[in-house]
């Protein structure tokens, strides 16, 4: 009787599509990598190639955050 309400309980709570709460590796490390590189030319530039860090290093923090948090 009390296993037959626990298997009732554990399909109640239980996610229905479990893949869908694992991050996307995809956009994940493509936002990574566009964050470091731009972090590097951020440092490592001046002028043009500051800004240019700066965007992709925005770019790529987006890209993380929807690589973790996004479906």
């Amino acid at each position: 009787m009390i296993r037959k309400i626990n298997k009732q309980i554990n399909r109640q709570l239980a996610p229905n599509h479990s893949e869908k709460t694992m991050a996307n590796p995809v956009i994940l490390i493509g936002g990574i990598v566009l964050l470091i590189g731009g972090l590097i030319l951020l440092i490592a530039g001046t002028g043009t190639a500051a800004f240019i860090g700066l965007i992709l290093a925005l770019i790529g923090a987006l890209g993380t955050i929807l690589g973790l948090f996004g479906q």
